[in-house]
């Protein structure tokens, strides 16, 4: 998560608009589980399921179960990753996170990225982001 100074005055401002457009979004999810290690909970907001054509873009959660400190001064708690799946190919891109200060996305957030020329990624039969993919794609 990129939270340096020198974003440039351009991609700040993207940022401030994809926030005012996602935060809504973040705001009145309803996180549903979808499974567990030692480590940390993975939700989804199955509510908010956004369709474009085969383009499919959920919202996960990711809860951790320690802190995670990414310097002496910032804990991170909890991610939010915005990903999108292609319902007709096994493919995903990560489009844009936000990290928090606890857990469930709560408390301050720590930094955001959004991605700008976000890649995709093949996504394995039976995996964990195979379940969401299926999961997003089912939405009506």
């Amino acid at each position: 998560m990129n939270t340096s100074p020198s974003f440039s005055k351009a991609r700040r401002r993207t940022l401030v608009v994809l926030l005012a457009v996602l935060l809504p979004a973040t705001v009145l999810a309803e996180w549903m589980p979808l499974g567990r290690n030692e480590d940390f909970r993975i939700y989804l907001d199955q509510k908010l399921i956004r369709k474009n054509g085969d383009l499919t873009q959920i919202w996960q959660l990711m809860d951790f179960t320690a802190a995670q400190w990414t310097d002496a001064q910032t804990v991170v708690w909890s991610i939010k990753t915005l990903i999108e799946y292609d319902c007709t190919a096994m493919r995903a891109r990560t489009l844009a996170g936000e990290a928090y200060s606890e857990q469930m996305g709560g408390g301050r957030m720590m930094g955001s990225e959004q991605v700008a020329d976000a890649q995709w990624e093949s996504v394995e039969p039976g995996s964990t982001r195979d379940k969401v993919r299926q999961i997003a794609c089912a939405k009506k």
